[in-house]
């Protein structure tokens, strides 16, 4: 009796040694598009687009394009935040904010491409320039 007991408890041991244990490995849901209540009564993004480029020796970069309708003259600032596939933020050169200026009833267009391949999203932000 005592062996029987003794080869359960060893194949319930094995049998929990055997399953692997659960991960939640979720990523951070985030929009693509950011803007800064502030300029939402000035400006309007219409388009917002993003293909992959080709590169000569293989590979791709993520670019973004995106195009803006003023409704009055204001000031933009914007840019990009890149992140690689598991949702870190990758390092890119001039990260800081660019500035634009809009005249009323205009339509500006923008891009940026990624700083590497490693990059598979983005987010865009827009905010007054400060």
């Amino acid at each position: 009796m005592k062996r029987i007991v003794f080869a359960s408890m060893l194949m319930l041991g094995m049998v929990g040694c055997a399953t692997p244990p659960e991960t939640s490995h979720s990523l951070i849901e985030r929009q693509e598009l950011k803007v800064d209540p502030e300029v939402i009564y000035t400006m309007e993004v219409t388009e917002l687009f993003q293909e992959r480029l080709s590169q000569p020796g293989g590979g791709s970069l993520l670019q973004v394009q995106f195009a803006v309708d003023a409704r009055s003259d204001a000031e933009l600032a914007w840019k990009v935040t890149w992140f690689d596939d598991s949702g870190m933020k990758v390092k890119g050169v001039g990260e800081g904010y660019r500035r634009a200026t809009l005249l009323a009833g205009q339509s500006r267009f923008f891009k940026a491409t990624a700083p590497n391949p490693r990059v598979t999203s983005y987010q865009l932000h827009l905010r007054e320039p400060k």
